[in-house]
């Protein structure tokens, strides 16, 4: 709870042998990946006796989903296209308060995504000194990204983890129980 509380990635459990908590000891840190992987191990072979992880991740109210057709949403998906801007994706990053946008085709279809990670990929080694941010594309400014660093954040060499609508929810946790795995797109088959 503290970590979905707190919005950070990582909590320290801690021990102490004393009644008033002084001098306690680190034993463990807990990431949200790792609390993921454990119930996924867990209950991979049970899953009956939580049966929410059979249930298909679209009947689960969690995460951003795109409106069905007809229907009222106050909170639409945004979307970028491989030729915006990199400013104008920077500003709805911002506007949308969200970590990453999917980047997609003209039919719509996911072909990548831009997060906070690729503008720290910039900034790493200064490439953001080098650049118009109103005239970089942000398939640009990925492949610069990509071209000055290592493959972190990487699962199997797709910077997208995807899953079906009908996906079980244990399948979605097991993506996201990867390292370097933040986010799971739901796409249509």
């Amino acid at each position: 709870m503290k970590i979905l509380e707190t919005g950070i990635s990582t909590v320290p459990i801690i021990y102490s042998s004393s009644t008033d908590g002084s001098f306690p000891q680190l034993l463990h840190l807990a990431s949200l990946s790792g609390i993921l992987k454990c119930i996924c191990r867990y209950f991979k072979n049970s899953t009956g006796s939580l049966p929410i992880l059979n249930q298909p991740v679209c009947s689960i109210p969690l995460g951003t989903w795109v409106p069905k057709i007809g229907e009222p949403n106050g909170h639409p998906l945004a979307m970028l296209r491989p030729n915006t801007s990199l400013s104008s994706a920077l500003n709805l990053l911002v506007q949308a308060g969200v970590s990453s946008i999917p980047i997609v085709d003209d039919n719509d279809s996911l072909i990548d995504t831009y997060s906070r990670s690729d503008i720290t990929a910039l900034a790493k080694d200064k490439v953001y000194t080098h650049i118009r941010l109103d005239e970089m594309t942000i398939h640009q400014a990925l492949q610069l990204g990509q071209d000055a660093n290592s493959p972190f954040g990487l699962f199997n060499g797709q910077r997208c983890q995807m899953c079906l609508r009908s996906d079980p929810l244990l399948k979605v946790m097991e993506r996201l129980a990867n390292p370097g795995v933040r986010r799971v797109f739901i796409v249509e088959a």
